[in-house]
């Protein structure tokens, strides 16, 4: 199920009384959890029963369900589940307006002085299994064990580092500490870089050292999430490096202990638990990008951060507003000199990035306050930033300075930096240095990416690193296409005018059902989607009468594209800009995943309400019966 992460804290209240043959644990402290949908916060411990309160946290109008399999693990034992209150075991328990529901698990009586338990909702691997729910009151987490003694400390006067710019092989291994299989079988690492954008990599989790390993080639300075499980922290990476990550997995844990008192300021809160622990030359700054510094930024994508009435010159004091405010309140804050520094970083990051999409955040203001997402209605009225406007953020900052790029918000400051459609160099007076050849070196990745960089490409790049950087990328790629030879199979594209073009697509189809799935590498959820279907090609939607059909286009990297779609079954077609924008248009497609499906008698219809994959898994069966 789809849950999200409440990364506020808050302190366990504990109360163990009530009478010698009665045991109330309030608040408990969770060691691990693989949900952040079920929290127990209330052990009552008796001699003819166990009951746990649970407390659920999930998309309104969306269901959960607990089965009747439930069990309580405690000293090796398992205590079945015997009854329920507020809620029926194996039934659909659909989640109300507030996205908030209490009720009861009864379970057999565990041994009065038990001190830890672990709640498994089933064995199945989606069911909930919460681990390590304390029973003794605990009020905060055990210091963190199996973590290099040289790596515990870390240098808070020391600046921020700077840059570095070369290419080389990176080496990342992942160690998950209070490591249980049942709680990640596998580490996402969303790689953001300075080039390439952001780059996803999965590796398997060894169940029995609890580590994922990853080796990649990195171009210049780069920030990853490192994501198991239903948690995640950032790490630095330093091009060729080899770091060892570990990170915390009790934060599955301190999550659910942290929601239960979200938004009441009159709590105090649970001492929260350091995310990761990183070896190598940005070991530092890897730590204290993942302390709190909640309080110091802008929150530019809440949707609240601007008002859609305001006028360009508003907008702009607006944003100079905040950023002083912010500013001088790091400047003033306890914090070490460090992670003032970084804070101070992502903060220019996050002004620049308020000027150059200031249109866009009082757009979304308007949207968010009007509920209006469909982003093929244009917003009225927005009065367009201006260069004037533009030249105040690069009289306060200097955007040339490569020190900016090491701020957290280092993707979306490079991405903004590189807008195509805003000359930054000429607004800012730049004629040489990071951004100009930042600039255009970008513009050539995609080239690099398909191996058709040439010298004339790299003509007006003047530093080194760049041009250096590019080349890499083409090698890089050249290499790897010759190992993928005959690994992967693209169509060829129908030679047809584009307005015939999805028509020739899917003919030879004809008497069957189609689904055309538009999709790209890079795009988070069509990964997602993908890997959801897959399994049901060999299952519930095996059948010779459903055509799987994907289309792609030239964003996809290429290589990335062929190491991908042997694993995907179906028909893959990789079309060029004129021909995906006219199938966009003709569909009216407002992103991506985007389903066209064609129906037996050829008919076809923009599907994306399959973005609800248990719709188009049901509809899907409907039709191929």
């Amino acid at each position: 199920m789809k849950t999200g992460l409440i990364i506020a804290a808050a302190l366990p209240l504990v109360m163990v009384a009530c009478s010698p043959k009665e045991r109330v644990v309030e608040n408990p402290l969770i060691d691990t959890s693989n949900t952040t949908t079920i929290d127990i916060s209330r052990v009552e411990i008796t001699d003819s029963a166990t009951v746990l309160h649970a407390d659920a946290r999930f998309i309104p109008h969306y269901w959960i369900q607990i089965s009747s399999d439930s069990y309580i693990m405690a000293d090796g034992k398992k205590y079945s589940l015997t009854g329920t209150e507020g809620i029926q075991a194996d039934s659909l328990f659909w989640m109300p307006d507030s996205g908030e529901a209490s009720f009861e698990l009864i379970f057999e009586p565990i041994p009065p002085k038990t001190k830890s338990i672990d709640f498994i909702e089933s064995d199945c691997e989606s069911c909930f299994k919460l681990f390590g729910i304390d029973l003794t009151g605990k009020t905060e987490y055990d210091k963190v064990s199996g973590v290099p003694a040289e790596l515990l400390s870390h240098d808070g006067n020391a600046a921020v580092p700077d840059p570095v710019f070369k290419s080389g092989e990176t080496k990342v291994k992942v160690h998950l500490l209070s490591y249980r299989p049942e709680l990640a079988k596998e580490v996402n690492l969303y790689v953001n870089t300075l080039l390439e954008g952001q780059q996803p990599y999965t590796a398997p989790v060894d169940p029995e050292t609890g580590t994922a390993e990853f080796k990649f080639w990195q171009y210049g300075p780069a920030i990853a999430l490192v994501s198991p499980g239903q948690t995640g922290g950032v790490a630095w990476l330093a091009p060729g490096e080899e770091t060892d990550l570990y990170f915390d997995m009790r934060l599955t844990g301190w999550y659910l202990v942290a929601q239960r008192n979200y938004g009441k300021e009159e709590e105090p809160s649970v001492p929260a638990l350091d995310k990761i622990y990183s070896s190598g030359s940005l070991g530092d700054l890897s730590y204290f990008s993942n302390s709190r510094g909640g309080l110091f930024t802008m929150n530019l994508y809440t949707g609240h951060f601007a008002d859609c009435k305001m006028s360009a010159g508003q907008y702009t004091e607006h944003v100079l507003a905040r950023y002083k405010a912010l500013s001088d309140s790091i400047a003033t804050s306890g914090l070490s000199a460090m992670q003032k520094e970084l804070l101070q970083i992502s903060l220019k990051q996050e002004a620049f990035i308020a000027f150059a999409e200031g249109d866009f955040f009082r757009e979304h203001n308007y949207r968010a306050i009007n509920n209006l997402w469909d982003f093929t209605t244009p917003v009225p009225g927005i009065d367009k930033m201006k260069e004037q406007d533009y030249k105040v953020i690069c009289s306060l900052i200097d955007i040339n300075d490569p020190g900016l790029l090491m701020g957290t918000n280092m993707a979306d400051y490079v991405d903004a930096l590189t807008d195509e459609s805003i000359d930054w160099p000429a607004i800012a007076g730049i004629e040489k240095g990071l951004v100009p050849d930042l600039r255009k070196a970008i513009q050539k990745v995609q080239a690099a990416t398909a191996g058709t960089l040439t010298e004339k490409d790299l003509e007006g790049i003047e530093t080194p690193f760049f041009t250096e950087a590019l080349k890499a990328i083409q090698a890089n790629t050249v290499a790897a296409l010759e190992a993928l030879e005959g690994k992967a199979v693209i169509q060829q594209t129908p030679e047809v005018p584009v307005e015939k073009l999805f028509d020739a697509i899917i003919a030879r189809h004809k008497g069957k059902v189609v689904l055309v799935d538009f999709w790209n590498t890079w795009c988070a959820p069509c990964r997602a989607a993908l890997k959801a279907n897959e399994p049901l090609k060999d299952t519930e939607l095996k059948s010779n009468d459903l055509v799987w059909i994907y289309i792609a286009n030239e964003t996809s990297p290429l290589v990335k594209y062929k190491t991908m779609i042997p694993d995907i079954k179906g028909l893959h077609y990789r079309l060029g800009p004129e021909q995906w924008k006219y199938l966009c248009d003709k569909f009216d497609i407002d992103g991506i995943p985007s389903y066209v499906l064609v129906q037996k008698d050829g008919s076809y219809s923009l599907r994306n309400d399959f973005r609800d994959h248990d719709l188009m898994t049901d509809t899907l069966k409907g039709l191929i019966r």
